[in-house]
């Protein structure tokens, strides 16, 4: 392990070093016969937790029990197939690594989602002779019903008794018994009272004064948290937050609170056993947040002075102490940056997504702690905690990597992950050390609608901050991720941004500074790059991806497409390529018929801008000219560049020195008719050097004339992926005639489903009168609800009804 060494305050010219402490196992204690307490332990729950519990289940060598949905949903508005096969679990890491995996049935059935069903769970429990079961995070590990129902079956809930999780799992509650028996604990001001009419929330509210925090009361991870800054939006905003806070956690009530503007989110990670004890695994900070959900987590908060952590660590202590607090829980506080006053906001009667970090500066396995203190394991006999509390050591952070699209208001995405290869699998093991990757995700992974948009944490230990955060930003530029949109590269903004490196950020961190880290952290000018490397579709075609027949013809050596009339401008070799994220340009990509220079391949990049082209279409489309003009003048537009590409009265395009070196090459099979290669690949162009990663569709000899083929390439210089799609002359004017005629403002009127989604909520009647801007329908895809916005003014209408599951693409109203 390399070493990183601090002075010591007497000896101003000695170091000492500074060293990961290694993990300790609390092993659970056994029975009258020898046997372990808990043998068999189910996780009612999925994803990355459940492959983190797990882990922890191979390591003290318990059975493993995972539950997963059926493949086949209940349809009771006709999802199209599409949907069925997003919503399959069956091939969930979770479920390929647990000893034993039990099927729960439709995600989508009569009785809603079997994740939330207490009976059913407790019944295969049973059914399985399960010792024990660990709800996870979400779903149902705040239920205190869940949790009694658990202990009166005769199983071992992991986690904190019915009566501490009613009371404290409940901000609502919470509050109210601890002004009543621990007054002496900072509250923020604001309402948490039972009734919850909008007259009373307003009375409450110019109480309080704006701007306000509404928030869920049952649970947390921003569901049902709405900043509220003008008396006029409570009404609307109330209703969205119980609406969301319903279908989360099974309950509408919210409370209300003063909305500190200057605040940093800490919370202390807590245990108890049943002997009375209560230890602190110390703190974490959590500001980095985007609709009011953590996405970057760091231990130890590197704001707080000591004095101030011991402080909140000792108020996070008395709060577990006063209902005899067992199992792990996080009691989160608020702190005013202005004042350094800190208030208490909740307790989280379960384990945290954030958890790992703590692990990784005190040197424990905290699932690990759960089921030695649910075996009756005494925390004070463990010799580890001085003074109730664990000792810390260097940095830990990790990062949320999420699917979903910063620059949409960080809009959810589906789809299949297509490539996933963590930097653990790409970076040498010195520059590895210390980093885990905890993840329900493999190459072949389904991103579903009915799932939550985490894709795996990212954690890293350093011995100092510093180096944390750049061992993190390396981590997330070599870690492959290909096939949905996700915040890698917004994470990576996030990080090396001067403002986090600066302990004083704030939890608006991210709404002041995103116009700023939705932008490329490495490069001033990425589109320049997407550009240069656009031949790479080409080449990889060309040289690569040719059909083994083709390999063993005669004159195999030769190009695709081959003439030996060089002088016919018929014979120049070229492919079209564009790229999604730059729709204003079309880029030509020429191999001229000198093939080699050395080791090197020589090739023409020609950015073409569309504009014009467009505007050309535009304009004829507006004097009703003939499609088949209109297409002749699209097709014109790129042919004549082609020609021109040797024309001797012209200056010569300048010719770039490209090479390939390809390190190893795979293959995916996303279905029976649609498979991609995969490529671990060195490129280089004019002597500049890039590490890429290809994923490539596979065209089948039956492709759709018009259609083209798809590439990406992640880059580690950029940080993330590019899109190409790459057409011969041929497919990109097929293509040019597929599209004609779709250049209309007829979106702007006709808004669809940007996902696969249901449609909670349609706000505005049939014949209103609707302004630019007004929430028109609500859905929800991803446990995240959005707002669809008129976006024209007219007349509405629409035929979706409250509840009705749609497609993506599907018009959800017009405006008339």
């Amino acid at each position: 392990m390399a070493q990183i060494y601090s002075k010591v305050a007497s000896h101003p010219q000695a170091f000492t070093p500074i060293q990961k402490p290694p993990q300790r196992t609390f092993h659970q204690l056994h029975d009258e016969s020898g046997r372990p307490i808990i043998k068999r332990l189910m996780i009612a729950n999925r994803g990355e937790i459940a492959c983190r519990i797990i882990s922890t289940c191979r390591k003290l060598n318990i059975t493993s029990i995972a539950v997963y949905s059926d493949p086949q949903v209940h349809l009771p508005n006709k999802i199209p197939f599409i949907l069925i096969d997003l919503c399959r679990d069956t091939q969930s890491l979770h479920v390929k690594q647990a000893d034993q995996s039990i099927p729960l049935g439709a995600i989508d059935g009569p009785e809603g989602n079997p994740h939330q069903n207490i009976k059913l769970l407790i019944k295969i429990a049973l059914a399985h002779n399960v010792d024990a079961i660990h709800p996870g995070y979400g779903y149902l590990s705040e239920n205190a019903e869940f949790s009694r129902q658990v202990r009166d079956a005769g199983i071992i809930f992991l986690g904190p008794s019915p009566i501490s999780m009613a009371v404290l799992g409940d901000k609502r509650s919470a509050k109210q018994y601890l002004l009543k028996h621990a007054p002496e604990i900072p509250l923020i001001p604001g309402y948490n009272g039972p009734e919850q009419t909008v007259d009373r929330l307003l009375i409450e509210s110019d109480r309080i004064g704006f701007p306000i925090l509404i928030k869920a009361s049952a649970g947390g991870g921003g569901k049902g948290m709405r900043i509220v800054r003008q008396r006029e939006h409570l009404k609307d905003e109330l209703g969205r937050a119980q609406s969301e806070a319903q279908r989360s956690f099974g309950s509408s009530d919210c409370i209300l609170e003063r909305y500190i503007q200057r605040s940093k989110h800490v919370e202390i990670q807590i245990l108890g056993d049943c002997h009375g004890t209560v230890v602190s695994l110390m703190d974490r900070e959590c500001s980095i947040q985007r609709r009011h959900q953590k996405v970057i987590e760091e231990a130890p908060s590197p704001w707080l002075k000591p004095a101030l952590r011991q402080r909140m660590s000792a108020t996070a202590i008395s709060i577990g102490k006063l209902l005899g607090y067992e199992s792990a829980g996080t009691v989160e506080f608020i702190v005013d940056i202005d004042t350094e006053e800190f208030f208490f906001l909740e307790v989280n009667t379960r384990i945290q997504v954030e958890h790992p970090i703590t692990e990784e500066t005190t040197g424990v396995d905290i699932v690990g702690l759960q089921i030695f203190v649910a075996s009756g394991g005494c925390l004070e006999d463990s010799g580890y905690f001085r003074n109730g509390n664990a000792p810390q050591i260097g940095h830990a952070i990790e990062c949320r990597l999420c699917a979903e699209d910063p620059s949409r208001d960080f809009m959810p995405d589906l789809g299949f992950v297509r490539q996933w290869k963590p930097a653990l699998q790409i970076l040498p093991s010195a520059q590895t050390e210390d980093v885990r990757f905890e993840t329900g995700i493999a190459t072949g992974s389904e991103v579903s609608i009915y799932f939550d948009s985490l894709l795996a944490k990212i954690v890293v230990w350093a011995p100092t901050r510093s180096h944390a955060i750049e061992k993190m930003a390396r981590m997330l530029a070599y870690t492959v991720c290909i096939g949905v949109r996700s915040n890698q590269s917004f994470l990576q903004s996030c990080l090396l941004h001067p403002d986090f490196q600066n302990p004083n950020y704030s939890t608006s961190f991210i709404p002041d500074l995103l116009p700023i880290l939705i932008q490329n952290p490495y490069v001033d000018n990425p589109a320049q790059i997407q550009e240069s490397l656009s031949f790479l579709p080409s080449m990889i075609r060309r040289e690569i991806n040719l059909p083994a027949t083709r390999r063993r013809r005669p004159f195999r050596n030769l190009p695709q497409n081959f003439r030996n009339q060089k002088a016919d401008p018929a014979s120049i070799q070229v492919d079209v390529v564009q790229i999604p994220t730059q729709p204003a340009k079309t880029i030509i990509v020429e191999w001229p018929f000198t093939r080699t220079v050395g080791a090197f391949r020589l090739v023409n990049i020609l950015p073409i801008s569309r504009m014009e082209a467009q505007k050309s279409i535009e304009k004829d489309s507006e004097r009703e000219v003939k499609p088949s003009v209109q297409l002749a003048q699209s097709y014109n537009e790129i042919s004549s560049h082609v020609r021109q590409l040797h024309n001797q009265n012209r200056s010569k395009p300048k010719n770039h020195r490209v090479t390939l070196d390809i390190q190893k090459t795979d293959t995916f099979e996303e279905s029976k008719i649609r498979s991609w290669d995969l490529h671990d690949l060195y490129v280089s162009i004019d002597f500049q050097e890039y590490r890429v990663f290809i994923v490539n569709e596979v065209s089948a000899a039956n492709s759709d004339v018009g259609s083209h083929q798809r590439f990406f390439a992640h880059v580690p210089a950029l940080g993330t992926y590019i899109e190409y799609n790459l057409f011969s002359l041929l497919t990109y004017g097929e293509s040019l005639r597929q599209k004609l005629g779709t250049t209309t403002t007829t979106s702007d009127k006709s808004p669809k489903a940007p996902m696969p989604c249901k449609v909670l909520t349609v706000v505005k009647k049939n014949g209103d009168r609707v302004k630019v801007g007004e929430i028109a329908v609500v859905v929800e895809s991803m446990k995240m609800e959005m707002n669809i916005l008129v976006a024209a003014e007219g007349i509405f209408n629409t035929n979706m009804t409250k509840g009705q599951a749609v497609e993506e693409g599907v018009v959800l109203f017009t405006i008339s």
